[in-house]
């Protein structure tokens, strides 16, 4: 940003003319809204915590680049597009309640603390399926609002979707795609290049099915926190979706399979978002209920967004005709921090785009300024203006390996086709960040975030974790947030869950009770009938015995007594009633009632011989 702000704005349309600071915090736009605090960087520009000090009240000002700002095309697009979305009203769409340019265009909206999905998933976390399914429900209901009024986002991504300190999702930058793209309303190709749909890449005109697309991709990105079809480049990740449906995973449940229809290659296969939304709403029956979501506060947002979300794609940039840069290998491979990934990015848009027009009829050009972004993306694009790149290289502190310290000439100088230009390219500071992230990742996964980050994988233990499956990261013993180029990471990796013993006491407790506490522990209880003279329902036995150690989900059969089983009556006509009482208790049947002499012999009985009856069945004698 310039700091094109003084102490107060002129309103309007124009510049302010105040003169230019270092920073705009504290500034006024238009003479209304005080800068406080920067809170998010894309690629369209710096989102500010403000206060509107006409209402009281505090907001969110975005400030667009500078040089998008300078275009009046853009201006009047800008114009229509900032109309068009703030006629809409949905509790699902961030709320936009001016707009205008000040030196640059900005655009002022509700504040919301509760951060974005790019900023959970930036902290580690994921989502489970039950709390994406009430996102994905939110984001339906705002697009389907958006798009019942003719507009599509055309970029829909993680850090476009906002929460509320409520936890209530808002859909953001409806309409900025097309604006930095120069598109008329409604109509246009532009997005970010990660979550482009197929059609959106090649330049086709798109309609809101290309907004469910990318929200499928954000879905599985939120429980799985990775993104698919992600490549080393804009045109690889543009070509690896081409003619491919989103891959799902199992991970995603019920989900899974509406998720892979909003995912399909050709938009003809896709749901609408209406559709989309009511093939959601079918799932909760059969869906865990969800826990509320822990957001992050936006003091907690990066500073930029990831690589990817960076890269516009626009009506001229197609998988095939962008060409893989040159390799030019400088020590180990580094994540870049998102502000460097920004203006690499943007190099060819912004930088690459506005020389070449500006000054393609000239043999002397001036240097386009390129310090910060990554060293070998400028050496390529200067190589491309016709300069001799020569490339030197420097440690310094707060700097990442292979991002462009200095230019010599410096940038702005106007130097000839054909001379030589010296880039000095950062190999590192002397410590290195200690990647985020290592926990809940395999152990290669892990070790391949160490190489990149300039460290190595030290010894490697395992734990046992209730909550981690096998083989992932549960800890890195000793973490600090840096550590000396090429110091040994120590992990810990999941065992799973601790075994478990079969627990006594089992005996005599009632089968539900004891079912439920195997479940608590994760065993697998097998229920069997026993019969016996027990109370009907309660344990008499358990296999394996317990104490006996098991792995979870580990199976025990649970004997659980069915009572005492039927038995015939004994014919006991013509003995005594002495000898029939006898015959009678030995057989089990405890309840013998005589009518007649008790010294007399027995005429008849009932129940007759034969009969199946239980030991609490009564008998009577008949006696003479």
């Amino acid at each position: 940003m310039d700091g094109q702000w003084s102490g107060g704005g002129t309103g309007g349309d124009g510049d302010s003319g105040g003169p230019a600071s270092s920073s705009p915090i504290g500034q006024l736009v238009d003479g209304r809204y005080r800068l406080s605090e920067a809170i998010g960087t894309g690629g369209s520009g710096t989102v500010y915590l403000a206060e509107d000090i006409s209402l009281g009240r505090r907001v969110a000002v975005k400030v667009l680049h500078t040089a998008a700002s300078r275009d009046p095309a853009f201006v009047r697009q800008f114009r229509a597009e900032a109309q068009a979305v703030a006629s809409l009203k949905s509790p699902h769409v961030v709320d936009v309640y001016d707009w205008g340019v000040d030196g640059q265009a900005y655009l002022v909206t509700e504040y919301l603390g509760g951060g974005s999905l790019r900023s959970i998933l930036a902290s580690g976390r994921t989502l489970s399926p039950s709390q994406v399914l009430v996102l994905a429900l939110d984001a339906c209901r705002g697009l389907d609002h958006a798009h019942s009024k003719g507009l599509v986002h055309r970029d829909v991504k993680p850090a476009n979707l906002l929460f509320g300190d409520d936890g209530r999702l808002r859909i953001a930058d409806f309409g900025l795609a097309a604006a930095m793209a120069g598109e008329q309303p409604g109509s246009g190709h532009a997005g970010t290049a990660r979550y482009a749909s197929p059609e959106q890449a090649r330049g086709k005109v798109v309609d809101g099915r290309s907004d469910v697309y990318a929200l499928a991709l954000c879905m599985v990105e939120a429980v799985t926190g990775h993104l698919p079809f992600v490549e080393s480049t804009v045109a690889g990740t543009l070509r690896a979706r081409e003619g491919r449906d989103v891959p799902v995973p199992d991970v995603l449940g019920p989900l899974a399979p509406v998720v892979a229809r909003a995912g399909a290659a050709h938009p003809d296969k896709r749901p609408t978002v209406a559709e989309f939304g009511r093939m959601l709403l079918s799932m909760p029956e059969g869906m865990s209920r969800p826990e509320p979501l822990q957001l992050v506060g936006p003091g907690e947002i990066g500073a930029s967004p990831l690589a990817g979300e960076a890269a516009s794609v626009t009506p001229s940039v197609f998988p095939d005709a962008v060409p893989a840069p040159p390799q030019r290998p400088v020590g180990p491979r580094r994540r870049w921090p998102a502000a460097v990934l920004t203006v690499a990015l943007v190099v060819g848009a912004v930088v690459g785009g506005t020389v070449l027009w500006e000054n393609t009829r000239d043999v002397t050009r001036r240097l386009p300024s390129l310090v910060g972004s990554s060293g070998e993306s400028a050496g390529t694009l200067l190589t491309q203006l016709g300069w001799v790149v020569e490339e030197r290289f420097d440690r310094q502190d707060d700097s990442v390996q292979g991002e462009l310290l200095e230019m010599i000439p410096a940038g702005g100088t106007a130097l000839a086709e054909g001379e030589a230009v010296v880039i000095v390219i950062s190999l590192g500071a002397d410590r290195v960040a200690v990647p985020t992230g290592l926990v809940g990742v395999t152990a290669s996964e892990a070790a391949r975030l160490l190489d990149e980050a300039g460290l190595t994988t030290g010894e490697v233990t395992r734990g046992f974790s209730e909550e981690t499956l096998p083989g992932l990261v549960i800890e890195v013993p000793g973490a600090a947030s840096s550590l000396p180029l090429g110091t040994a990471v120590d992990l810990v990796l999941s065992e799973g869950p601790a075994p478990r013993s079969v627990p006594t006491g089992l005996m005599g407790m009632h089968a539900a009770d004891v079912q439920a506490s195997l479940l608590a522990l994760k065993l697998l209880p097998v229920l069997v009938d026993s019969p016996g003279m027990a109370e009907v329902g309660t344990v008499v036995g358990v296999s394996p015995e317990p104490g006996t150690p098991l792995a979870v989900g580990g199976e025990i059969q649970v004997l659980v007594s069915s009572g005492p089983e039927p038995r015939p009556v004994p014919a006991v006509e013509g003995l005594s009633v002495v000898a029939a009482d006898a015959r009678l208790q030995a057989a089990g049947f405890r309840q013998v009632e005589v009518e007649g002499p008790a010294d007399g012999r027995v005429t008849s009985q009932d129940p007759a011989s034969g009969y199946m009856g239980l030991p609490q069945t009564r008998v009577t004698l008949i006696s003479k």
